[in-house]
């Protein structure tokens, strides 16, 4: 049981290791980058965690940029990348659509500071979401 666990450990670091450097490499400066504006609360990669889902879908980072006035988002899971869809922005709230194994997932945070909360809904139900950013500190 011990070595499930260690190894499940170490997973977990490589793929936050994995996200992290993922996202630095995505910040850049000069034209044509994406802007790391820190007047912008939303802007930055976000650590976030989902409660009562399923345990790939539970954790993860989430990336919101801004290129060329244009917000993007894209959700960085273990198993691999979603990108975000029908994004609208007012202020510090940021909504978006994602989809999931075919299913769409509506999402709603809000920022404040080096936290963001908010909720995803599905047909199966709504969920609540906590993150911290971790980029642009």
């Amino acid at each position: 049981m011990k070595s499930v666990t260690k190894k499940l450990q170490f997973v977990i670091v490589a793929a936050f290791l994995l996200s992290a450097t993922t996202v630095m490499s995505n910040i850049g400066f000069g034209e044509g980058s994406i802007e790391v504006n820190t007047v912008d609360d939303l802007i930055g990669a976000w650590n976030y965690t989902v409660e009562n889902v399923d345990y790939q879908y539970s954790t993860g980072v989430l990336l919101i940029t801004k290129e060329e006035g244009k917000y993007n988002v894209q959700v960085q899971l273990s198993a691999g990348n979603i990108t975000g869809e029908e994004i609208e922005v007012n202020d510090n709230n940021i909504s978006f659509a994602v989809y999931i194994e075919g299913q769409k997932v509506s999402v709603s945070l809000i920022a404040d500071g080096d936290k963001i909360k908010g909720e995803s809904s599905s047909s199966e139900g709504v969920y609540k979401i906590e993150g911290t950013k971790v980029m642009p500190e």
